[in-house]
């Protein structure tokens, strides 16, 4: 068929579809009478009480140590999601090198060695998170937009300098014990 068949067939079948006169019935609040004048239960589901979790959400709790990248970097990472349904990033021992702007993310890529051995991520998305302190070890940061999140496979702490914004140090995450 043609490209003047093929726009005649598309336009044909709007047309019979509006002619046919399809509606949709508007769904009721509660129960409503039958022509037998027995209640009829509605088929419309009450609104959940709980939203559904993100993808990221579901993989929780992730955990996993920093491997070094642009500069020695220690410590390790637990991200959990809270009783009050907030999700953090507990840091632990967590050292790096200087940084003017250092920076946590989130990455949907894998952590992965290269041919010379150096852990470079790979491409997907990167949520930057919080600014990090290095004076301290022992961090707690929220995530927020984690209701919104794709799987995430990487945490790093980067310089957040231009024009390269150097990866630090990344955590290759994995289902917490």
């Amino acid at each position: 068929m043609g490209m003047s068949g093929t726009r005649f067939a598309v336009t044909a079948l709007a047309g019979g579809l509006l002619l046919s006169g399809c509606t949709a019935a508007e769904p009721t609040a509660g129960p409503s009478a039958a022509a037998d004048g027995v209640p009829a239960t509605s088929s419309v589901a009450p609104p959940s009480a709980a939203s559904p979790l993100s993808a990221f959400e579901q993989q929780l709790p992730l955990s996993g140590d920093f491997v070094s990248q642009q500069t020695a970097t220690t410590g390790s990472v637990r991200i959990e999601r809270r009783a009050d349904g907030s999700t953090w990033a507990v840091l632990t021992g967590f050292s790096t090198g200087d940084a003017s702007d250092l920076r946590l993310s989130l990455k949907e890529g894998a952590l992965d060695q290269d041919a010379s051995g150096n852990w470079v991520d790979t491409a997907g998305y990167s949520f930057d998170i919080a600014a990090l302190d290095p004076d301290l070890p022992d961090q707690e940061i929220p995530i927020p937009g984690a209701a919104t999140m794709p799987e995430i496979r990487t945490l790093t702490a980067m310089d957040y300098q231009g024009p390269d914004y150097p990866s630090l140090g990344s955590v290759a995450l994995a289902p917490a014990a």
